[in-house]
Formats: structure tokens, sequence, C-alpha cells
């Protein structure tokens, strides 16, 4: 990572009051974690890159497949509608989703079930768990008209607001877990190395500095799924979401959970082919590895390990129903109806091909979908599955 010359201000470095928080920090407890610098960088309750309105969709820092098209709400209400026969064929169905956004997707999702399925309408609950007091906002806006009619939509800050077991119904994510703080390592000839983040007073750059792992479960991460790095090989380890995995398992009684976000199988994520790690970072529809400069003014992702999200859903009683990724997701609910008399050139129908594009958000997008409580339940989005589940746990030596 090449450093920034030593007249960068603390303005090209970030927001400077988080560059100076950033600096203090390090200054009384020593260099950070990556995970500890991603966190504060993007979560930072008063500068934080997720608390300070951040723009997404058109003219923003990046795209969801939400803000791609409604479609894509809308073919998830479809398959969410379908899960409840078997989830909840009476009573209160329960979606709650992780990390809503702008709210865009539960809008598209709510008006579909409102259009498609008024009978689940009139027996849901919606829930969101969202720790941004300012993103709580744009989502009740975006959310109002629902409100209005009456439909329960409900805010919580975080899953331990929800006791353990309370949901029956369906637990949604859709681009959340790559957004959670991640270690870095890299293997040297001698073992795995951390990568933890230092400031030099000299550069006027934060800078990186190699040490043997602060956390044994970051070296266990590789142990458990039977992985080893080449050397020179960085990597990222995302121990938050293995905790969320646990966390939210235990608090679902019967249904489903579905993780939509772009990774990878772990032998896919962490093959030698991957030699510098997936961590990239969003900035006006501009993608770049350098999570030193606009701190707090850009997103920091890297991508998902789908195997350790099972391994780790099937301690807590999670099966898995199927892996997909979302090309075929939203071909088997039926996307190639919305192309029906469309002129191939025009802007809709560019669009809707944006979220099936291979290479793109058709490929490097993956649905992994888990059952509790529960048989596997038939899933249309399921019909066509390029994983096969050996691949998803292809070399994790704690798969039993």
């Amino acid at each position: 990572m090449a450093l920034l010359s030593p007249d960068k201000s603390t303005v090209e470095l970030g927001h400077p009051g988080l560059v100076q928080k950033l600096i203090a920090r390090i200054n009384q407890d020593g260099p950070l974690t990556f995970a500890e610098f991603m966190e504060m960088a993007l979560y930072d309750p008063e500068f934080g890159y997720y608390t300070t309105d951040p723009v997404i969709g058109a003219g923003g820092d990046y795209w969801t497949s939400s803000e791609v098209h409604p479609i894509y709400g809308n073919l998830l209400a479809r398959q969410l509608a379908q899960a409840a026969i078997e989830i909840a064929p009476s009573g209160v169905f329960t979606i709650l989703e992780m990390g809503a956004g702008l709210g865009t997707l539960a809008g598209h999702l709510l008006a579909a079930l409102q259009r498609e399925h008024p009978r689940l309408l009139d027996r849901l609950q919606y829930l969101i768990i969202e720790r941004s007091a300012g993103m709580v906002r744009r989502q009740q806006e975006c959310l109002l008209p629902f409100i209005q009619n009456g439909i329960p939509v409900r805010w919580l800050p975080d899953l331990a607001a929800l006791p353990p077991d309370s949901i029956s119904g369906a637990i949604l994510s859709n681009e959340l877990v790559d957004a959670f703080p991640v270690h870095r390592v890299v293997q040297r000839p001698l073992g795995l190395r951390e990568i933890f983040v230092g400031w030099s007073m000299a550069l006027g750059a934060f800078i990186e500095v190699e040490a043997p792992p602060g956390d044994p479960a970051v070296q266990h991460y590789f142990e458990r799924l039977g992985l080893r790095l080449e050397d020179g090989q960085r990597a990222e380890v995302n121990l938050e979401s293995l905790d969320w995995m646990r966390q939210i398992a235990r608090r679902l009684t019967k249904g489903i959970v579905l993780t939509v976000d772009y990774g990878h199988t772990a032998s896919d994520l962490y093959s030698p082919l991957r030699r510098d790690g997936t961590l990239l970072c969003y900035y006006r529809e501009t993608v770049s590895d350098n999570p030193y400069v606009r701190i707090g003014l850009q997103d920091i992702t890297a991508h998902v390990d789908f195997t350790s999200l099972a391994l780790i859903g099937e301690q807590e009683g999670l099966r898995v129903t199927g892996f997909t990724n979302q090309l075929h997701f939203l071909m088997g609910l039926g996307i190639e109806g919305a192309f029906a008399g469309l002129d191939p050139e025009s802007k809709e129908s560019l669009f809707l091909r944006r979220l099936l594009r291979p290479g793109g958000m058709g490929t490097t997008f993956k649905v992994l979908i888990q059952h509790k409580g529960m048989a596997a339940p038939v899933l249309d989005g399921l019909k066509s599955r390029p994983f096969l589940l050996d691949a998803l746990y292809s070399g994790a030596a704690a798969h039993g």
C-alpha cells in the first residue's frame, strides 16, 4: 500500500474530526487492528461513513441491487410469500431486515406484497435492525406511506433487543455482511501475520504494521477451514460475521435466513488467485483499494466467506436450503417475464440486465438460504443451483 506524502492534509486523509480521533486513539493505545480502524471509519457515531448520510445509487458511491430496479424487491417479495406458506400459513409472519440502507428494498418489497399478496400483508410484522440514527430517519421517510396505511414497521438498534426464538418468518440481509469490519492478514514464511494500522507523524500518513494476530480466532479461522494462504498472500477475516450468524440463528425459531451479498466459497475466496485479498473502497462510483484516504467519506467492503456462514449456521441449527448466485436466483423467480415487450436497447432493459450480468451483479452476488425448525422449503429462487453443497464446504475441516 503506497503511503501518502508528508504534505497531504487531514482533509485529503478524510473527515478531519475522524482522522484526529483515529490519531488520538493510536497515540494512546498503539496500532489498531484493521477491524478497529474500519469500525471507526464506517460507524463512528459522529463522523463514520454510515452515520453521515452516504449517497447510494445514481451519482453516489455505489449501487445496490434494490437501487438498480424495483424488480429486485418485487421478486424477493414473491420468494418470501412462497416461503411464508410453509413457515406460517396463518398467524403473524415476521420479516426481519438487517441493515435496510435507504429503505428502498423494504419499500419495493412491501409495495409488491400490497399488490400481489395482500392477505400476507395483513398478518405481516416488518422489523428493521439499524444502528445508524441517520439511516433510520431516511428509512422512515421512505416507508412513511406504508406506516400511514397501518403496516407495522418497527426499528430496533441491534439483535440484543430481540429475545431468543422470537422470530417465525424470514431474516433478510442484502449487502450487509460485506460492510462488517474485517481483520486483515498476510502469510509470511514463519506464519500468519496480522496487519495493524499505525500513524506516522513524519509521513503524515496512516501506515501498516505487521505483528502476530491479536486474537487467536484470527489464526483459528483458517485452521477451521483447512486452508493455508500462500506466502505473501493477503486476506480478510470477518470475525463479526460469525458472531452475527450465531445471533440471528438463536433468534429464529422457525423460518429461513436469506443472505445476499458479493462473496465466494472459502476455497475460492482464499485462492492464490486472490493474492491481494478483496478489500475495496467506493467513492462517487469509483473504486480503489486504499482505505487510508477519504476516511469516513468512502465505503469500505470485503467479499463474504459464505462457507464460514454456512458452517457457523449449522452449529446453531441452521441447515443450508440452497446456495446460488443472483442470476440464477432471479431467473428462478421469473425475471425473464419483465423483459417481455421491452426494447432491448431501452434504459429499462439495461437496468434489468445489470442485475443479471455475468462477471457483475449476476454472478458476483451470491444467495445463501438456510432454514431452521422445519423441513427444507421448496423455493423457486433455488430451481437452478449452479453451486453444489460440496463446493460450498470444499476443504472445510470443521464440516462433519
